[in-house]
């Protein structure tokens, strides 16, 4: 496939994302889909990331991605993007609905194998996303 055809599938994924449309979803990611995503110490199986995805739509109204920038080369696509959503739906890393925008930057890396995501990096700032959520920043003075 060509670059231009990969970053045409990572555009798909996201759209779907933000749809929650987990039958498009499912014909994107392949079936041994290998996910990193932040706060997971292992890799992800397809079925857990569909469950992440599902639980981002049941958390968050009005989720749309902003694809910045994107870059392809070989099988593989970098992204960055813009993630917006209110989060007024259900919990969501046990904070409850709390009606809050949040507005987050998110960079991935897909590798594409015979039109399929067969690998996914996602790193966005968990710390930053949490205080969208409404915890309160750490105390302290911490320094380096």
């Amino acid at each position: 496939m060509s670059v231009e055809e990969n970053k045409a599938i990572v555009r798909r994924f996201f759209a779907a994302f933000q749809a929650n449309e987990q039958a498009t979803l499912r014909e994107l990611l392949a079936p041994d889909l290998v996910a990193y995503l932040p706060g997971s110490p292992d890799p992800l199986s397809r079925e857990e990331h569909l469950d992440i995805v599902r639980r981002w739509g049941g958390a968050f109204n009005d989720l749309h991605f902003t694809v910045e920038n994107q870059v392809a080369e070989g099988d593989m696509v970098a992204t960055r993007t813009t993630l917006r959503g209110v989060h007024s739906r259900g919990d969501f890393l046990e904070f409850a609905p709390s009606g809050r925008q949040i507005t987050i930057n998110v960079m991935t890396m897909e590798r594409i194998e015979g039109g399929k995501i067969v690998e996914r990096r996602v790193v966005l700032d968990a710390l930053d996303l949490i205080q969208q959520l409404g915890a309160s920043p750490p105390t302290g003075s911490g320094g380096a």
